[in-house]
């Protein structure tokens, strides 16, 4: 059983950002161990400022492009950073199936920046079932932002908007068919719709059939590889802090 000093010191080093510390207390908290009441315990009273934001979609859409290029312009900003990226279960291990650091490698040496990649272990809705308390743990530890990135089942990922203070939905030019389907769930709880990989034909349809499909979110079109259109999104979630 964990003593009431190695506690302590676990609650200030999640305090502090170590990373080290970080890894193991998510870990502790997806596997339910005895250290994870007592941990969110000592964490409740911690104040936080920082806002979480849901990145969903359908795979293929560039979510984890579209986060890596929202958190560059976040650290040139002086804002901390936490990315939780949900992917499917690894039917060997039962981890995450794809690495968090091979798809956002740019950001990794970056101290201002923690990536962590959470399995689902079958948990429906585009989230894993421990999301909610990782990001409780995030907030607690101080970062700006917690930036949520979905599994990618597109219109079932909507488990993310009960854990996230703005929700972002991004879509493709070609994904018209799927908006036709879409009649309820995401198209009417994302805060904001972001059609990424707007240079490529079809962006101009998507925008205009967001916009007769009489939504009140508002839309932007964005080229995540070539780090296009981040700014004014940025500027958007800003206005929501």
């Amino acid at each position: 059983m964990m003593s009431t000093t190695t506690l302590r010191a676990f609650v200030q080093g999640v305090k502090k950002r170590q990373i080290r510390v970080l890894g193991e207390a998510i870990s502790a908290l997806e596997n339910a161990t005895p250290l994870k009441p007592k941990l969110l315990s000592c964490l409740k009273s911690f104040k936080h400022h920082g806002i979480v934001i849901g990145i969903t979609g359908s795979a293929g859409s560039g979510k984890s492009t579209l986060i890596a290029a929202l958190a560059k312009v976040m650290r040139r900003d002086k804002k901390t950073v936490a990315i939780v990226a949900v992917d499917p279960t690894s039917p060997k291990t039962g981890g995450a199936f794809l690495g968090d650091r091979v798809r956002m490698q740019e950001l990794v040496e970056d101290p201002g920046v923690f990536i962590r990649s959470m399995a689902s272990r079958g948990a429906k809705g585009g989230v894993a079932r421990a999301t909610k308390d990782v990001v409780e743990l995030l907030l607690k530890a101080g970062y700006d932002f917690i930036l949520i990135e979905t599994v990618g089942a597109g219109q079932l990922d909507y488990e993310v908007t009960k854990i996230a203070d703005l929700t972002l939905l991004v879509l493709t030019p070609e994904a018209g068919d799927e908006m036709q389907f879409m009649k309820g769930g995401l198209r009417e709880l994302a805060d904001a719709f972001v059609i990424n990989k707007a240079d490529r034909p079809g962006a101009q349809t998507m925008e205009d059939f967001l916009k007769r499909s009489e939504i009140n979110a508002p839309i932007f079109k964005t080229v995540a590889e070539q780090k296009k259109g981040i700014g004014p999104l940025y500027q958007f979630i800003l206005s929501k802090k």
